[in-house]
Parts: C-alpha cells; sequence; structure tokens
C-alpha cells in the first residue's frame, strides 16, 4: 500500500511479468478491484457465475489493483473472500494492492481484512533523494533528453512526494526547451517547477 503515484500498479505488473518469464505462474490474472465488481455484476446479470468463478479461482496468481474499492457492494466482497480462500487453499498467489493497509480500508468485511493481513503488509515509501534523481535521469533518457545534474538534483530536491510529478517535471522540461528550441538549464527548471506545484 501507499499514497497515489508511487508505483504500486508498475509493482503489480512486474511481478505478473516476473512470474510468468521465470515459469512460477502460467495463468497470470491481473485487474482492478472495479473490473472484478463490474465483471462480478455482469455475470449475475447473464446468468453465468460458472465462467467468473472459472476465470478467477483457476490463477496461478491474482493480482488486484485499488483493493479499497471493494466496499463498494457486499456482493463483491463475498464473492472476492471465496475467491480469496479457493486460491489459499490451493497455495497460489494472491497479491493486492490498496492506498492503505487493510485495517484501514473504510467498508471492508472484517474477514477479508483478516484475510488481507495474514500475508506481507508492505508500505511503499516515497522515495529518497538519490532515487529520484535516478528516476529523473532514467525518465530523461527514455524521453532522449538530456538533463544536467545540477538541474535533476533541483527537480529531485522540490518534487518529493509523487512519481507522476517528477513525470510531469520531465515533459514540461522537454516542452519548455522544445518550445524555446534551447538546452535544458537551471533557469528552465525553475520555470517548469513553478508550473507543477
Amino acid at each position: 500500500y501507499s499514497e497515489v503515484g508511487l508505483g504500486k500498479t508498475h509493482l503489480l505488473q512486474a511481478i505478473g511479468d516476473y512470474c510468468l518469464n521465470n515459469g512460477t505462474a502460467q495463468n497470470v490474472v491481473y485487474i482492478t478491484a472495479e473490473k472484478f465488481i463490474s465483471d462480478y455484476i455482469t455475470s449475475i446479470r447473464k446468468w453465468d457465475m460458472a465462467q467468473f468463478v472459472t476465470t478467477y479461482r483457476s490463477a496461478d496468481l491474482l493480482l488486484v489493483d485499488d483493493i479499497q474499492f471493494f466496499f463498494v457492494t457486499e456482493g463483491s466482497q463475498r464473492e472476492f473472500f471465496h475467491t480469496f480462500n479457493t486460491l489459499y487453499q490451493l497455495k497460489r498467489q494472491v497479491v493486492l494492492s490498496s492506498d492503505a493497509p487493510p485495517s484501514e480500508i473504510p467498508f471492508l468485511e472484517e474477514r477479508l481484512t483478516s484475510r488481507f493481513g495474514c500475508g506481507l503488509v508492505a508500505c511503499i515509501e516515497p522515495p529518497g533523494f538519490e532515487t529520484r534523481v535516478a528516476i529523473i535521469k532514467k525518465k530523461a533518457s527514455n524521453r532522449r533528453i538530456d538533463i544536467p545534474d545540477d538541474v535533476a538534483a533541483y527537480i529531485a530536491a522540490k518534487v518529493d512526494s509523487n512519481i507522476r510529478l517528477l513525470e510531469g517535471a520531465i515533459i514540461k522540461l522537454q516542452g519548455i526547451s522544445l518550445l524555446d528550441n534551447s538546452a535544458i538549464d537551471m533557469e528552465m527548471a525553475k520555470l517548469a517547477i513553478g508550473t507543477t506545484t
């Protein structure tokens, strides 16, 4: 769990990719809680719970993003409880993400809170300064732009809570550079950061 923009979704997808690539899982199911709820409601409307159950309970690895949204319907919580138990009994892996630890998710049934808490519960903290600098340099490289070290350090010092904001600063910096047709420098970074915070 973590605040917004710290990489929970990327981490879930990386877990799925790793398990597929090293052969520890062949049937990886990645969904959002919203999709699970939508599929559940659709299966009820179509009188086809069998397909729903097969899809989710046959997973070798079930990855569910944003579980804090399970409070929407009691039925979806009940169905997820049974899915979780089935996979647990089959010794399959379930990985969940949310914006809070299980005990702090409002309206989550106690039995789900208990189940979610029985595994490894990990808090993803905002990255430290050096990591933010490395992220800026990597994202800049991916966009094929050169950001001087002092500019990367300035951005990392000013934007310290959210990876998406770092990326937004880089995109704005690139846009200003292209618009002015000039190399990225500290003044340009101050202008870009001034428009992001």
